[in-house]
């Protein structure tokens, strides 16, 4: 015997031809696979009346089994009771709309729809991701797509105007196809973009770093460089004041010296970056500051082809939340990026299986590693 299986229609016209044979309910549920009580439920819900009767008092077949007057022997102008009919193709439609409709709307009562849309406008106001948010707090009992869908559909107090990304961009007319030349000043043989390919081929195994600066208004005299782990989603941010390729120079020293030349060498073994002047140093930036060895390996974009070191520009992106484009970053201090660097790293990510940078470089490198990158402020 099945349980909880729903009656299709040619099951509904199998009832329909028992009950004209005057078959016993035990005899039709048996049939079926099914227990007696579903197809009495489903005549009672499921008859429709045809005919009110004259008389006040009710026909027996309509109190109990058959319930409905499909297999009467009575001519039905004769009859002078309430009549009712059983149309298989009636009860499949009633059926398809009652279970569309009970899957239509929350299943929350209406506290825990004010506290749903209080945490997700809390959330989205703490500049977290929809993703984190739902993951975050365990008392919220819906899906990431069903929040989307809510804010799309304007049931919740949060608009989709105030997600980040929620306007979507407009598609551009052309491609412009520059050309550059390439200067002749910086020998960068050995690192191109196919040499970080190649050695990404022959060291799979090993999370790459990529590397950028941003920045907010051309009159600023901070930058924000940006050092992440796309494999573990984990950022570092660096607040550097007047950027120069010396400055760079001197955070990757600083930060050897914090975390030790084998671990530095772990946590970045080989970087990708762009062309920018502030990079150029991949000498001084490869070479460990205690040896002749290298600490790690430097390879940079093609020119005009920001797209292949998409993690990195797409890390960029998420730091807007808190660094908006054309406001000035001048009056931030390293404390303060420090504190962003530390929201970043703990939010929860889909494709970290829902854990947080944070999990994922501690899994990888331990705790101890994890510990002296949380409080290093360079």
């Amino acid at each position: 015997m099945s349980h909880g299986k729903h009656l299709n229609e040619d099951q509904r016209r199998m009832i329909l031809n028992l009950l004209c044979k005057k078959s016993k309910l035990v005899e039709i549920a048996d049939l079926l696979e099914m227990d007696p009580s579903s197809i009495s439920k489903e005549l009672q819900r499921n008859r429709v009346l045809t005919k009110n009767g004259l008389k006040d008092k009710a026909c027996k077949q309509t109190l109990r089994f058959p319930y409905v007057c499909n297999a009467c022997t009575k001519k039905y102008s004769m009859c002078p009771f309430t009549q009712y009919k059983y149309d298989p193709h009636a009860a499949q439609k009633n059926a398809d709309f009652r279970l569309v409709s009970s899957r239509q709307g929350l299943n929350m009562t209406d506290e825990e729809y004010r506290h749903l849309d209080k945490t997700i406008k809390d959330g989205v106001a703490d500049k977290q991701s929809i993703y984190h948010i739902v993951k975050h707090n365990v008392d919220v009992q819906v899906s990431v797509p069903t929040v989307y869908r809510l804010i799309n559909t304007r049931q919740l107090s949060t608009k989709p105007i105030d997600l980040p990304y929620a306007v979507k961009y407009k598609k551009r007319k052309s491609l412009k196809q520059y050309e550059y030349k390439e200067n002749s000043r910086i020998d960068r043989s050995q690192r191109t973009y196919l040499d970080f390919l190649a050695f990404q081929f022959e060291h799979p195994s090993l999370f790459h770093a990529q590397m950028d600066f941003l920045g907010s208004i051309h009159s600023d005299k901070k930058s924000i460089l940006t050092l992440t782990i796309p494999g573990l989603h984990y950022v570092l941010l660096f607040l550097v004041e007047s950027p120069t390729g010396q400055k760079v120079v001197d955070i990757f020293d600083q930060l050897e010296t914090i975390l030790g030349t084998q671990r530095f060498r772990q946590l970045f073994p080989f970087i990708l970056t762009d062309r920018d002047f502030c990079f150029a140093q991949f000498d001084q930036l490869e070479t460990s500051l205690f040896t002749p060895q290298l600490r790690t390996h430097l390879f940079y974009c093609d020119s005009f082809n920001s797209a292949q070191k998409a993690n990195v520009e797409q890390m960029n992106k998420q730091l807007r939340k808190f660094f908006p484009k054309g406001k000035s970053i001048d009056h931030l201090s390293k404390e303060q990026v420090k504190t962003f660097n530390q929201i970043i790293n703990q939010s929860r990510i889909a494709s970290l299986s829902g854990a947080t940078p944070n999990e994922a470089l501690a899994k990888l490198h331990g705790n101890e590693c994890l510990d002296i990158l949380t409080h290093i402020i360079i």
